[in-house]
């Protein structure tokens, strides 16, 4: 019940909690595809202070499990954790990208990647990973663009939706196999 009542006032505070501005200097992004091809360079070079700059001070990362990181700060963290141990030796790789400007000063990005070379727990090389991204960038008056929000989603193949299945999610397909 505690609990509860904490959980609660944390939410209260964060409602209250301004949003941090824009950085008003230049970025390294001068085209909306540029963040995924940027984010994979850094990536690759486990660099994880390139990958947060790409991002506002407040923006929202959601990876694949749906753990949500708030902040560029929180980006970082949570990438350089993972660079250091089951990413150490992976590499992004991008292979479709696909932009839809929205007015003047906005963009939304789609990017299927996969990933070579994660490790799993038992720190032995796990298989190929594929996925789609979808970003959200802001233009600054200095013609130079932010990633705002990312999303990241794990491509299951042969399937059609997730459910629970003896509390674990697992893809499934509702489609009858053919002969």
């Amino acid at each position: 019940m505690a609990s509860n009542k904490r959980l609660k006032q944390l939410k209260k505070l964060a409602a209250l909690t301004p949003r941090l501005p824009l950085p008003s200097g230049p970025t390294p992004v001068k085209a909306p595809l540029d963040v995924v091809t940027r984010f994979a360079k850094a990536w690759n070079a486990r660099d994880a202070a390139a990958v947060a700059e790409l991002f506002a001070e407040d923006a929202d990362f959601v990876n694949v499990v749906g753990l949500w990181w708030t902040s560029r700060r929180s980006i970082e963290r949570a990438l350089r954790r993972g660079f250091s141990d089951w990413f150490a030796g992976s590499e992004f790789i991008v292979e479709k990208l696909s932009q839809r400007l929205v007015g003047e000063d906005g963009a939304v990005v789609l990017a299927r990647w996969r990933i070579e070379g994660q490790k799993d727990p038992a720190g032995e090389a796990s298989p190929t990973r594929r996925g789609v991204t979808t970003a959200v960038l802001t233009r600054l008056a200095d013609g130079t663009w932010l990633c705002v929000s990312w999303q990241n989603t794990d491509i299951a193949a042969a399937a059609d939706t997730n459910l629970v299945v003896d509390g674990v999610v697992t893809p499934t397909s509702y489609i009858e196999p053919t002969a």
